[in-house]
């Protein structure tokens, strides 16, 4: 439609610019079109949810082994694998349940009320009964109801935000055309739903409504993302499969060796279900959850707010943040920078954003800015010819108005003045001539005592062509404006109508144009955060790379991803090169090597973020606007700004922000570090505990040997005395330099070669260190049970000593225990206490399998403990060595 005369528009939409649509044609494009809402997704039910963690083979063996237990008599043995099921299935359901609100919450930006001409008259209506030839009537402080095309414009601005990133109002205006295609931004003759109208008026002719408008299309963006698994299940699951293969493998050399002893069939199957209840790492889910909850809350202390548990540690292995510019690594909010006066003077402006604090420092340091009568005039004009509002509430300084006037109203509050304060010293406006888009200048006039002053602010260039400036202070000026320009600063000229004694009509303004005295220029700017730079400094340490990704103009994002410190070596591209690229092979590679993307559509910034993740990265997504939020939900992780970002952004992303600063991102980032690390630590202790299970009774049943453990045994291994000291690992403080290494990447994470080699040898270690305890106990002519005790015991000190094992990655820590994990030490103390209980207590004895044990069992238990866990250390050490990366 951008492309399309006033006139054609409205033929092809068989309206008319004055009437409007009949109320008959109105109602039947309704039945046609629909009503102006976007559709709601239905998400995902919880019966899905639970159906989807039911269907995986662990699930499956666990139900086996609870038939063939109950089919054997077995019943207690039964209900404990039961109990082991439920948790596994239920934590798994609570952990991946989560409220599909991205789509409702877009539902928010079509505004319940519509101005509509029907008929020649104007109606206020329902914006859900706009329907397409429409001809609806905006002003300031309006929200857009829909898509459209305008017709009509006086002096009328939006601010787009929400939709493209930038934060500077767009001027629009109706007769502009375009005969090539154009980023969504630079439509200045259409006007979108969802966005407000930030000054003037305008008449429009609606295109586009419900699904059909920008929004729309953000919101079937929004259904067609699809998260996958986060890093840590795919490893979660990778393992499991892993762990079940040794159980199968071992299951059939159980199979093979009963058949050719000729075992019983009943005892082959009780074997086989010992060795799937072995496999299984019941206490998983529990102390995934744990972890990551405990993960979810220092995070929350740090102003990030993660909405799904995954996504902790997902944070953990980022290795690529794509960043929206504006409210992320902006202000977003204009502000004065520097000043630089017709007479010469230059100053610089402190303090960013609304906050009325910073000084005004001379460049030239000669004399100060209070004796400068040439500024205090210069502001003085400012603020007269604005009428934005400087407001305070109970947090912040808010601009009500166009932003970059409200950059000069706090550049007056810097300086003490105020329009309140020069009203109440007599100033009155008696007249005004708003700001023209054409025209690109905004003229106040005021009466003063008994003199009347006009004043003028508006493009450079306008006003040097109206001034009466000499040649070499117009040179000046224009140098200093292409100066400024070049710095990325937006430059406004202040000035006053020379003589003017006029009555404040406009007449009377018109007839002084000719008459413009300049009082100088100021440059204002969507200044940077202040701990941008160093954040982003941060995450190059980490091997981290942060992407610019906004809507706003390529020279704009190329000086500020400078100002923050961001590699820039590459030029900036914009959305029109990435869709003439996004067929080709080389798209990847050009995305990859990319640090700022700028006049991107929403399509582009999901097209960033797969080619991202299709190269191997871990894609983190920040933004704020309805435009980020497609790439919040397809990324690995979205980031969303609490203050400034919309609901639509906050519904999509899986981490708010409630402080805004790009820096929390960082804290985040290092907590998802220690997180990984800890849940490398929990699973290699969880996963080399069943593998001593699994090796135990395999060369039991490999030598002819009866069970060495029961089933029950196992159960209060996994589930009991484990869990304990697995959950107070997720209390281990960070490795040292953790903000120092590279991200671990998609493809390099928890499991690889070295990382199953150390779980199968320190498995291997103490399960053969199990079998010999249990032939000995059986070599002394002990019962039956009675070395199935010990053995048992022997497991529970063993993998309570390894534990202490695995908490550092280099010796025991022993000396640092105590002041580090206090929680571990008590997790130890605490499982030691329930194994002590099992053995002697009589209703544990019945309900597990157990019996009392001698003083001379337990030194004999302890010391065999010792020197095993020993040999385990040792080959760590060497390990180390071997691997010194792993």
């Amino acid at each position: 439609m951008y492309k399309k005369t006033i006139e054609d528009v409205l033929k092809e939409l068989d309206t008319d610019k004055v009437l409007g649509l009949s109320t008959e044609t109105a109602q039947k494009r309704l039945h046609e079109y629909g009503k102006n809402e976007l559709d709601k997704s239905k998400g995902v039910s919880a019966l899905r949810i639970l159906l989807h963690n039911i269907n995986n083979i662990i699930v499956y063996i666990l139900i086996l082994a609870a038939v063939l237990s109950f089919s054997m008599g077995e019943i207690i043995e039964g209900i404990a694998v039961l109990i082991a099921l439920m948790i596994a299935v239920l934590t798994s359901f609570f952990t991946e349940y989560k409220a599909q609100k991205s789509v409702e919450s877009l539902q928010r930006m079509i505004f319940t009320h519509a101005k509509v001409v029907r008929a020649g008259s104007l109606h206020e209506i329902k914006a859900s009964e706009l329907v397409p030839g429409d001809l609806i009537f905006m002003e300031e402080g309006d929200s857009v109801p829909a898509d459209a095309r305008l017709i009509r414009t006086t002096n009328f601005a939006c601010i787009e935000s929400a939709l493209t990133g930038e934060s500077e109002p767009v001027e629009k205006d109706a007769k502009t055309l375009f005969s090539e295609d154009i980023s969504i931004g630079d439509r200045i003759n259409l006007v979108f739903a969802g966005t407000s109208v930030t000054r003037g008026n305008a008449y429009a002719v609606v295109t586009s409504t419900g699904m059909s408008t920008e929004v729309g299309k953000i919101t079937e963006l929004l259904d067609s993302s699809v998260k996958e698994r986060t890093p840590l299940s795919k490893e979660m699951n990778k393992l499991s499969r892993i762990l079940i293969l040794v159980a199968i493998l071992a299951g059939i050399a159980v199979l093979i060796a009963g058949f050719l002893t000729n075992r019983p069939i009943e005892a082959i199957l009780h074997t086989a279900l010992i060795l799937a209840v072995a496999a299984i790492p019941e206490a998983m889910p529990a102390v995934s959850t744990m972890t990551l909850s405990k993960g979810m809350r220092i995070m929350a202390e740090h102003k990030a707010l993660v909405k799904h548990l995954p996504a902790v540690e997902t944070l953990g292995s980022t290795s690529v943040i794509c960043t929206d510019k504006t409210g992320t690594l902006t202000e977003n909010q204009m502000t004065v920078g520097t000043i630089v006066l017709t007479n010469a003077r230059s100053y610089t402006v402190e303090g960013n954003g609304y906050q009325p604090a910073g000084s005004i420092i001379p460049d030239d340091a000669e004399g100060e800015a209070s004796g400068d009568a040439g500024l205090w005039e210069f502001i003085a004009a400012s603020i007269l010819c604005s009428n934005a509002t400087l407001k305070k509430d109970e947090q912040d300084y808010t601009v009500i108005g166009d932003p970059t006037e409200g950059a000069l109203v706090v550049l007056g509050a810097k300086a003490g003045v105020s329009r309140e304060s020069l009203q109440k010293d007599g100033w009155v406006r008696i007249g005004e001539l708003p700001f023209d888009s054409a025209k690109k200048y905004m003229i106040t006039v005021y009466e003063h005592g008994e003199t009347s002053h006009a004043y003028i602010k508006g493009a450079l260039d306008v006003l040097l062509a109206m001034s009466l400036q000499s040649g070499e202070e117009k040179e000046r000026l224009q140098d200093s404006n292409d100066h400024l320009t070049e710095k990325g600063l937006r430059v406004l000229a202040v000035g006053k109508l020379d003589g003017y004694s006029g009555d404040g009509s406009k007449a009377g303004i018109v007839s002084y144009l000719d008459r413009v005295d300049i009082l100088g220029i100021v440059g204002i700017t969507d200044p940077p955060r202040s701990d941008v730079r160093e954040a982003v400094g941060i995450c190059r340490q980490a091997g981290i790379q942060v992407k610019m990704i906004t809507g706003d103009h390529p020279k704009t994002a190329s000086i500020i991803a400078r100002q923050i410190g961001l590699d820039n070596a590459e030029p900036a591209i914009t959305g029109k090169d990435l869709d003439l690229a996004v067929q080709t092979p080389e798209f990847g590679a050009l995305v990859k090597k990319t640090a700022v993307f700028a006049r991107v559509s929403p399509e582009n910034k999901m097209q960033i973020v797969d080619a991202l993740r299709q190269e191997g990265y871990v894609v983190a997504m920040t933004g704020d606007g309805v435009n980020d939020a497609p790439a919040l939900k397809s990324a690995d992780i979205g980031v969303a700004m609490g203050i400034r970002g919309t609901e639509v952004a906050k519904e999509a992303s899986d981490m708010i922000l409630t402080d805004d600063r790009f820096y929390t991102i960082v804290d985040a980032v290092r907590e998802g570090r220690v997180i990984f690390s800890n849940i490398k630590k929990y699973v290699s202790f969880l996963f080399s505990c069943n593998m001593v299970e699994i090796i135990t009774i395999f060369l039991s049943v490999s030598f002819l040997k009866p069970m060495p453990i029961l089933p029950l045994h196992i159960l209060f291994l996994n589930l009991v005395i484990d869990i304990a000291p697995a959950m107070a690992l997720a209390y281990e403080p960070a490795e040292a330099n953790i903000m120092k290494a590279p991200p671990r990447g998609a493809r390099s994470g928890l499991i690889n070669k070295k990382f199953l080699e150390r779980i199968l040898i320190s498995g291997a270690v103490l399960g053969v260190s199990s079998f010999l305890i249990f032939n000995f106990f059986l070599s002394q002519n002990t019962p039956l049970l009675y070395a199935q005790t010990a053995t048992f015991t022997f497991m529970v000190i063993a993998q309570l000593l390894h534990v202490l094992n695995i908490r550092k990655e280099n010796g025991f820590g022993l000396a640092t225990l105590l002041r580090e994990n206090k929680i571990l030490v008590a997790a130890v103390g605490f499982s030691l206490l329930l194994q002590i209980m099992a053995v002697y207590v009589p209703f544990m004895q019945q309900t597990i399998g157990t019996m009392p044990l001698t003083a001379e069992t337990w030194v004999v238990i302890l010391l065999a403990a010792v020197v095993t866990t020993s040999v385990v250390y040792a080959i760590k050490r060497v390990m180390r060595r071997i691997y010194p990366s792993a």
